[in-house]
């Protein structure tokens, strides 16, 4: 198979650079909508002469949109920001939201979509659902190994994408909320402050302090697989792409040249495939944070994957180490007559290879007969082979001249001008297409109810990650739903929650791999009791709906699976779902003008920041699964900032990933009256390690705003956050 070389550029320079020096193709963002909203970034204009430049290349642009979309931006910016990229032939864009996903599809049916590593996909299931949903291409999450890469290519045969260098984030991408909560810059909008990068301090529960010197408990290494090329090549993947959309000019293309010769190798000899000890010097001098690690492809996380001591990015000698790759040009035939009484003439063709697919043919004036200095052979040659910045040269030239004829150099230069222009409007003309006139509107209907129960009241749904809370919420009549998060599956615990006459919901994990499929499918018969399975992925989606056989109308979503818009809701509810969790980075005012009737809103609980594969407790203190198995517990770690405020990390040993949580709750109990005009099927309450007096004050709380009508003081200040009901991302 054919490997793809997968460049960033974040100007058009480093777009041009990183093709010279070997990229097959190159991801750039645009003026709106990119992850990477630092970074200088494109405008039409720019992303039009990129295309040309590509295209004319044989090589692809595509283009990142890959951020949440709020209401107006997808309502009335989207299409007339893609309608006329889409018609100079942009060969495809990168997505993260589900509205955005299904508005590209419906609006430009010949443009690729390809499911950003943002959508987190990390099993076959997932990847199954987005290709039937559109995607012709997966980003795989970065933290897969090259053989669950490659179970998924067997049993999807879809297009494959992963990075093989640069910078490696601790969360799952596109599962982070720790730059938005904590500085109001959020990393789905593009606008990531990077925190993983920042010093933290390690304490147990006693507030003793973990390895005193490794304050970089978040920051990993910066990703380098140029030794792995053979087995990633092996695994399925197709694209292989290099992080740097932020990087300099010297970085990407150099990055890109070394990748381009060893890819080269690999393919033309793969016995003989050895990299040289002087290009991983250059790699490393191109870039580097404290080393470099193979990343997840040979292990599932680990203390060598990370930086620890020093998180910040350095280059040495850079400059030295990048070497500027001459520009290929595009080989053509020329082939001129200059005849007396007859217009000269000069034909230009495209040589490809085996075949000649394009040519053109211009005429110009009769040549005149000359009075002093005849047009030669030579002097004819020299002008015709000026081919200056265009991007063809003249390989083979065939000319037909009579003796005694004068050209003026300006009439010549404008035959050979004229020629190579059209050659280059005929083959950029191949990939142009035709753009609806107007964007075309989602047909999905709302519902008009705004409720969960029969008494037409929102009803209150409350997640437990503990069995020993469930007395006292049996026994409370404000609650209307009970989720278990991780804490069991049986169906005496169905049964006991039905016989209050509550009903009983069930939250899959976070990260859904092989290791965790086999579990669900242990208690696959158990599932089916609930009234309502939570799935927090497109990898949940598609396994609840495949293999478990779960009916969608059973499935609700969690916040992970981003609503931002009344597009994304109408996309998701048109497949069929329960129901969908409210944006925890939407503030009132934008969540007045959602269609919020089959969605939940969260008013207590600690937000999750980080999810990740990495373990703070294996890289600090010590693997307890490996030592007493998944379900052993031990006392809990903690991330202190500078600031002193305390993030508790929790380690989910069944599925393998860590949680790391705000160091306050959200409370909305006291934005009562603000909230029942927005008009929610369902409220939340999360309790995780709350006292049972804790509970019992919350529960009471809820009761006397949300049913009793009362209002509600806020707690004490420094004791919650409001999250972003009011503040909200740019």
């Amino acid at each position: 198979m054919k490997h793809e070389l997968l460049a960033p550029a974040g100007s058009l320079e480093i777009c041009k650079a990183v093709m010279n020096a070997g990229a097959d193709a190159v991801y750039l963002g645009g003026d709106k909508f990119g992850a990477r909203a630092f970074a200088k970034n494109f405008s039409q204009d720019d992303l039009k002469e990129a295309l040309d430049f590509a295209h004319m290349r044989g090589k692809k642009i595509f283009l990142t949109v890959n951020t949440l979309l709020k209401n107006k931006e997808i309502g009335t910016e989207l299409f007339s920001y893609l309608q006329p990229l889409y018609e100079y032939g942009l060969d495809a864009v990168i997505v993260q939201d589900y509205g955005v996903f299904q508005f590209i599809r419906r609006n430009f049916p010949e443009l690729p979509l390809h499911a950003s590593t943002q959508m987190s996909v990390s099993n076959v299931a997932g990847a199954k659902f987005l290709m039937e949903h559109g995607a012709e291409r997966i980003v795989t999450a970065r933290e897969l190994s090259s053989a669950e890469i490659r179970r998924i290519y067997d049993e999807t045969g879809v297009e494959i994408e992963s990075f093989i260098h640069g910078a490696l984030c601790y969360c799952y991408s596109g599962q982070c909320l720790m730059s938005s909560m904590l500085g109001g810059r959020s990393g789905n909008r593009g606008r990531c402050a990077q925190p993983c990068r920042l010093a933290y301090q390690v304490t147990d529960a006693r507030g003793n302090l973990l390895h005193k010197k490794e304050k970089y408990p978040l920051s990993p290494k910066d990703l380098c697989t140029i030794e792995l090329l053979p087995e990633l090549c092996e695994s399925g993947i197709y694209s292989f792409k290099i992080e740097g959309r932020m990087k300099k000019l010297e970085y990407a293309a150099g990055v890109t040249s070394i990748y381009r010769k060893y890819l080269d190798l690999y393919e033309e000899s793969p016995e003989s495939y050895k990299v040289e000890e002087a290009d991983m010097e250059r790699l490393l001098l191109l870039g580097n944070r404290n080393g470099f690690t193979k990343g997840y492809y040979e292990m599932r996380n680990g203390r060598s994957m990370m930086t620890l001591t020093d998180s910040s990015h350095s280059s040495n000698d850079a400059k030295m180490a990048y070497q500027p790759a001459a520009e290929r040009k595009l080989p053509v035939r020329m082939q001129a007559v200059f005849h007396a009484d007859q217009p000269m003439e000069l034909s230009v063709t495209l040589m490809d290879g085996e075949t000649n697919t394009s040519a053109v043919t211009v005429t110009g004036v009769c040549p005149g007969l000359a009075q002093n200095r005849p047009l030669s052979r030579e002097e004819l040659e020299k002008r015709l082979r000026k081919t200056g910045d265009t991007p063809f040269e003249a390989e083979e030239l065939e000319i037909s001249l009579e003796d005694g004829l004068f050209v003026p150099v300006g009439q010549l230069n404008e035959l050979r001008r004229s020629a190579l222009e059209q050659l280059q409007d005929q083959l950029l003309e191949q990939g142009r297409r035709k753009a609806p006139a107007k964007q075309q509107e989602n047909p999905y209907e709302f519902k008009g109810t705004a409720s969960d129960t029969e008494d037409g009241k929102p009803l209150l749904n409350v997640w437990i990650s503990s069995t020993k809370h469930l007395p006292i919420l049996l026994q409370n009549p404000s609650v209307g739903m009970i989720t278990l998060e991780d804490c069991g599956t049986e169906q005496r615990l169905v049964e006991q929650i039905h016989q209050a006459g509550k009903q009983a919901g069930f939250a899959f994990p976070y990260v859904l791999r092989e290791n965790s499929e086999g579990m669900l499918q242990k208690v696959a018969a158990d599932l089916q009791v609930f009234d309502k399975i939570w799935v927090r992925s497109y990898d949940g989606i598609g396994f609840a709906e495949e293999t478990l056989g779960i009916p969608t109308e059973k499935l609700a979503l969690d916040a992970g699976l981003y609503v931002f818009s009344n597009e994304a809701a109408a996309d998701f509810l048109t497949d069929g779902f329960a129901g969908y969790t409210a944006s925890q980075e939407l503030n009132s005012k934008e969540l007045v003008h959602m269609q919020n009737e089959q969605a939940e809103l969260m008013l207590y609980g600690y937000a999750p920041l980080m999810i990740s594969a990495q373990c703070v407790y294996k890289n600090y203190a010590s693997c307890i699964k490996e030592k007493h198995g998944a379900g052993a517990q031990n006392e809990h770690l903690y991330l202190n900032d500078r600031y002193q405020k305390q993030f508790e990390v929790v380690r989910n040993c069944r599925h393998c990933y860590n949680v790391i949580y705000n160091s306050q709750p959200t409370s909305l109990l006291h934005q009562t009256k603000t909230i029942r005009n927005l008009n929610f099927a369902s409220y939340r309450i999360v309790f995780r390690n709350e006292s049972e007096r804790k509970i019992q004050e919350i529960l009471n709380q809820y009761a006397d705003a949300f049913i009793g009508g009362k209002e509600v003081p806020a707690p004490k200040e420094g004791t919650f956050t409001n999250g972003h009901f009011r503040r909200g991302v740019d």
